[in-house]
């Protein structure tokens, strides 16, 4: 009899260890602390004698695109328009001049003289403006060519070593310059972007871009 009450007084000063406590979740193992990239993003931890994995370049971006504006070709339009007043007035005072050389014929002369000069100018000016554009992103220089067929050359910004900027007299006063690209690559060691608007405006941005490339390039094999 003593036993039993014994037993019967444990079982009644032992509490349940889950009175009140059924609903409640299991605690889940505490996960590791994240890693802070150089980036400023979350990577998982690494353990010993694992190598922290590298964060992943930015997505590349166009910054700027554009064409070879018509005002490139200002100065030679001028040209072309001033000479067809010169022909035409030489032309009337060789007419005056010579009587075997009619007013019909002479003006039929100048006429032929002007449209064929006329033609090529304008052939000229609609293949630098259609045929080529341009693409700047912020890894790379793209130049899409052609019309009824398309070649597309790029070059890499991080080759880049130095950007200057060409400007006429005509394309002083019209806001439009050339942009020259020097670089290391083998295929285009210079390349050209003719007749823009805002020239050294994209000069910069292309500074800014192989500056950046080359920081973190830099970065990354310092790690």
């Amino acid at each position: 009899m003593a036993n039993e009450q014994n037993s019967d007084s444990a079982a009644n000063r032992t509490p349940s260890r889950h009175d009140g406590n059924d609903d409640q979740p299991p605690h889940s193992p505490r996960q590791p602390d994240a890693t802070p990239s150089p980036t400023g993003a979350q990577s998982p931890a690494t353990g010993p004698g694992q190598r922290p994995n590298r964060a992943a370049a930015p997505d590349e971006e166009v910054l700027w695109s554009g064409r070879t504006s018509w005002k490139h070709f200002a100065g030679l339009i001028a040209a072309w328009s001033a000479g067809s007043v010169l022909l035409a007035a030489l032309m009337g005072w060789m007419a005056a001049k010579w009587e075997a050389l009619s007013g019909r014929t002479a003006f039929g002369i100048v006429l032929i003289v002007i449209l064929c000069l006329g033609a090529y100018i304008a052939c000229r000016v609609l293949r630098a403006v259609l045929a080529q554009r341009y693409r700047l992103t912020s890894e790379r220089l793209f130049i899409d060519r052609g019309i009824l067929s398309r070649t597309i050359d790029q070059t890499e910004l991080i080759r880049v070593d130095d950007v200057r900027v060409h400007k006429s007299l005509v394309g002083m006063i019209l806001g439009v310059g050339s942009v020259e690209v020097l670089s290391t690559d083998v295929s285009d060691r210079t390349i050209r972007i003719e007749g823009v608007q805002q020239s050294e405006e994209v000069a910069e941005t292309i500074r800014n871009c192989v500056r950046t490339l080359r920081k973190r390039s830099l970065f990354v094999e310092s790690l």
